[in-house]
This record gives C-alpha cells, sequence and structure tokens, in this order.
C-alpha cells in the first residue's frame, strides 16, 4: 500500500488529507482548477517532499546530439535537483526551487533532457565497467546488467510499434523495424516518440520508493497509446507511486484500480479538492464529470448528438446534460447520484422518454426526480403543433396555417392506420411493465408457483388491448393531436413531414437545429412547454 499526503481541502465533505492506494493516484481538474499549483504543494509543502520526483506539463523536449559520461553521484543529483558538490550531499532537495525550478516551479521550463540522458548514460556507463571488472576476476559467468537506459529503450519499443533503438557511445538512434538502414539521431525524433522517450527515462531515473507526479500525461500522446505507455512504465516501477495531473477524463479512467482526486479550485490559499468514490451504477468518466460540473445535472436518454442532447443542452443552458444511452441507465444513475448529495450537492434529474410507461410507473418515478416529457418519445417534440406553425413561417410557407393543419391530418391518419400495430405494441409494454414488478418473496416453491400463477392471471392481455383500442379511437374522434403525440411512438414521422414544407422529407429535424442554433427562440419556447419544468 502506499500513501499520498494531500493539503486540507476547503470542502466540507473530504475530512480525510491522505489518499491510500494499491494503484495510482489521477488527480482531474479542469484547466485553471489549480493541479499543477497543486503538484507544486507536495513537491515543496508536503512532509514526503523528499520522495516527490515531479515532471512538468511545461517542459523543453529538446535532445542534445551527444551525451558524455559524469560521475553517477553527479549525474543524479544534477537530474533530481539541479545542483552538485563533491562536499555536500545532504539535504540536496533543498536547492531543487531555485536550480532545477528556476524559482518558479509552477510555471517554469523544465529543461532537464540533457541531464536525464547523462544520468542514463553515466549509469550504464558504470554498469558496464563494473561488469568487465567482475568478468576479469571471476571464474564463474557474470550476468550481464541490465541498465536503468536497457528498461528505458525495452519499454520504448514495446510502445512505438515497429521502431528499434540503439544505444551508441555517446548518443541514441532510432531506425525502421527490419533493418537499420535510415537511422536518425534521436534529437531528430517527431514530438511523440520524444516525449515517450522523456517520459519513461524520467520515470526510470527516479528514486527507489519516489512519488512520482506527472503533470499532463497525455501531452503529444495519442490515445491509443496512452494507456500501453502508462502501464509499461508503472510495471516497471512498482515501488513508487504514481500520481497523475490531468483535465483528461478519458485518460483518468485508464488508470485501471487506482483512485481519483476531483480537483475542483484553488484560491491561492486554499485547495478544494474532493477524494472520487467509485460507483457502479455511474461510468466513471461520467461520474468525474459530474463531480467537476459547477451546474446541476440532467441524465438523458441517447448517444452523444443524439436528438436527446442537442434539444435538451438548448431547453436547459443552466445544467449539465449527461447522455447514458436507454432509460434504465438513467433511472439508476439518477438513483445513485441522489443517494450521493452530500458529497457533491448537485440537483439531480433525469429525464425519460414515456414509451407506453403506465401511469402509476410516470407517478412513481416523477418523486425521485426522474421526468417525462408530454409526448410519447423525443422525435415528438419537432412534430408538437407550436413548433410546425414557427417552422412554417421560417420557411415562407403559402397558408402557414393550412400546412400545419395537414400535417396534423396526416399524423393522425397515421395512428388510426396503425391502430392495431400500436395497441399491440402498447400491451407488450403492459405486459413487460406488469412481469417486472413481480415479488418473488415466497417460504417455498409450492408458495412461489402460486404467486407467480395469481400474478399472472391478474396480467388481462385482452383487456388491456381492448382498452387502447378504444381510447385510441376516442382520441381520433376528438382530433385530439397533443394527446396523439404522447402515446404514439412513430419514429418514420418525423422523417417524412417534410414534404409539407417543400424540403426534403429527411433534412426537415437538421433544418429545425439549424434553426435553433442560429439563435431563434421561438421553436425553444414552443417545445418548452411540453418538457419538464426544472
Amino acid at each position: 500500500m502506499k500513501e499520498l499526503i494531500l493539503p486540507k481541502s476547503k470542502n466540507a465533505n473530504q475530512t480525510e488529507n491522505s489518499i491510500i492506494t494499491e494503484g495510482s493516484i489521477v488527480i482531474v481538474g479542469a484547466n485553471g482548477s489549480g493541479k499543477t499549483r497543486l503538484g507544486t504543494w507536495i513537491e515543496f509543502n508536503s512532509n514526503q517532499k523528499e520522495k516527490v520526483h515531479r515532471v512538468s506539463a511545461q517542459k523543453s523536449l529538446t535532445i542534445p546530439d551527444t551525451t558524455s559520461p559524469v560521475s553517477i553521484k553527479k549525474a543524479k543529483s544534477m537530474l533530481h535537483y539541479g545542483y552538485y558538490r563533491d562536499d555536500r550531499n545532504d539535504n540536496l532537495w533543498q536547492y531543487k526551487r531555485n536550480l532545477r525550478w528556476g524559482q518558479k516551479p509552477e510555471t517554469f521550463l523544465l529543461n532537464d533532457y540533457d541531464k536525464l540522458l547523462t544520468y542514463l548514460f553515466s549509469e550504464n556507463y558504470e554498469k558496464v565497467l563494473e561488469y568487465k571488472r567482475l568478468s576479469e576476476h571471476s571464474e564463474e559467468k557474470v550476468v550481464p546488467p541490465i541498465t536503468k537506459l536497457d528498461k528505458v529503450v525495452k519499454i520504448w519499443e514495446s510502445v512505438v510499434l515497429h521502431r528499434k533503438l540503439m544505444i551508441n557511445s555517446s548518443n541514441i538512434s532510432a531506425y525502421f523495424d527490419g533493418g537499420e538502414k535510415n537511422k536518425y539521431n534521436a534529437s531528430d525524433m517527431s514530438d511523440g516518440e520524444r516525449v515517450i522517450l522523456y517520459l519513461i527515462g524520467e520515470c526510470i531515473a527516479a528514486h527507489e520508493n519516489s512519488i512520482i507526479i506527472i503533470d499532463e500525461p497525455e501531452l503529444h500522446l495519442h490515445k491509443a497509446i496512452q494507456r500501453r505507455l502508462w502501464d509499461e512504465i508503472e510495471a516497471a516501477r512498482p515501488d513508487c507511486l504514481f500520481t497523475y495531473l490531468t483535465h483528461d477524463l478519458d485518460f483518468a479512467v485508464t488508470r485501471v484500480g487506482g483512485e481519483r482526486v476531483w480537483m475542483s479550485n484553488y484560491d491561492g490559499e486554499n485547495f478544494d479538492w474532493i477524494h472520487v468514490s467509485s460507483d457502479e451504477n455511474i461510468p466513471e468518466d461520467i461520474y468525474l464529470k459530474i463531480i467537476g460540473s459547477r451546474n446541476p445535472i440532467i441524465f438523458i436518454e441517447g448517444e452523444k448528438g443524439s436528438y436527446d442532447e442537442q434539444l435538451y443542452s438548448n431547453v436547459y443552458p443552466d445544467y449539465t446534460i449527461i447522455c447514458l444511452g436507454s432509460s434504465s441507465k438513467v433511472i439508476e444513475a439518477t438513483k445513485s447520484f441522489d443517494n450521493l448529495n452530500s458529497l457533491h450537492n448537485l440537483k439531480c434529474n433525469g429525464i425519460i422518454d414515456r414509451d407506453f410507461k403506465p401511469d402509476e410507473f410516470i407517478q412513481n418515478y416523477e418523486k425521485k426526480n426522474i421526468l417525462f416529457p408530454d409526448v410519447a418519445e423525443v422525435e415528438n417534440l419537432f412534430l408538437v403543433e407550436e413548433l410546425l406553425e414557427v417552422v412554417a413561417k421560417k420557411f415562407c410557407v403559402d397558408n402557414s396555417k393550412q400546412t400545419v393543419s395537414k400535417v396534423k391530418e396526416w399524423i393522425i391518419n397515421q395512428f388510426e392506420s396503425n391502430l392495431e400495430q400500436h395497441s399491440k405494441d402498447a400491451t407488450v409494454a403492459y405486459i413487460n411493465y406488469s412481469l417486472n414488478s413481480f415479488n418473488g418473496k415466497s417460504n417455498n416453491i409450492d408458495e412461489l408457483k402460486g404467486n407467480y400463477k395469481e400474478f399472472v392471471k391478474a396480467i388481462d392481455i385482452e383487456k388491456h388491448y381492448n382498452s387502447v383500442i378504444n381510447n385510441s379511437k376516442k382520441l381520433i374522434e376528438n382530433q385530439d393531436y397533443n394527446e396523439i403525440l404522447k402515446v404514439y411512438n412513430n419514429k418514420t414521422l418525423v422523417a417524412q413531414v417534410g414534404k409539407f414544407f417543400d424540403i426534403k422529407p429527411s433534412a426537415f429535424t437538421r433544418k429545425v437545429k439549424n434553426i435553433i442554433d442560429e439563435g431563434n427562440g421561438e421553436i425553444l419556447e414552443a417545445i418548452r412547454s411540453y418538457l419538464p419544468r426544472l
């Protein structure tokens, strides 16, 4: 187990300032939230400061053309502290702020690639000389040493596929796997190749049992290799505690088995952070995003870029909209996050489609902040009368009222022609909801069978089917357009309605969304009355 001591948080819900883990620690926060300041505090103000090796986001990636070895003691001291004297070897960390960080540890451009390579080459040279001496004076075969430079090369080649490294007397060369032709000096590497070499080297070169702080570990790295790189580095240094400072939620979730800290704010004196506990009902990247939000949350169905997200983001601009895919996930997440209210103090709601849900189901879930629009599904919001009227005027349709009436008449006729299928779909949904409410508690198998038999007997399929038929016929007879949109699930309608406005049918929703994006508030007002008031 490893421990990281952090400064006391001004967040009242965070009473402990010690994070204990068997893995790594990822400190996540938006740009400007104070992550780098926190890393600097750990390096210079905590009681663990002598164990810290920090790699800043601001770093030079310039590789020297050649490197010459020096004494290992000097090379190590210059890399870690920026200082060395033959007669001074104690408390060298006190020189770090001025000499390694130029008195500005939060913003200084770390320029130590040459020192890193000098240390790696010096350690390699010393180990090789030691091996030579032992081989000359030993009657038994001496096992060749594995130097830090060897470890760096091995990890680099496992991450940068189809490339190999060659260690020369004073520099490193790279070449394509399969032949040494077209070798190029490490100083001519791409940014990605150089930063990978640098990060591996810094971590391998850290003292034993160090706290290694990496600021922006994803910088210059393609997402495809981030996980593999840091997995390999962590595996090579199991003695060290890796602490990452990042704003990238995708990177955060690659550190499986580690601990998460959300960095909210730094006011110049106090840090506002919280140790994020995992919740199995909310995906971790979404959980981190929510914890870091300063706005109330709405969980919705659909995927990123769906109708749901685009409409709800415009209707509820002061909320963070989180897409979870299915209604069941929205329900789970809303319940789970509401239970954690003492942790985040954020208002949380879920919005899901009606989709044939029974009235008692809707009433029960609305008490739990899971809400429903006054249409069967989100696509029907594009068909509400008020929106159609705004669109008709915007498209300069002749006799807009007559056009809207034709659309309404067509949709009602579609509903009538699909009445049997609609009623069957509604009945299937009724059966599913009913079966999901079965309580299996019983004293024995016979009682369970009896309870189930009575339960199924109470599900009157024909009665429900006929009820849907009769209610639907009344809606059609009364030409109750709004109520039809409230019960009628048919995603194909919105893809056909464009024909009434002399545009390509499939372009209708895109054009409506374009009007919204242009800042037309009339459409949002048209659909707002059909959505929950928060």
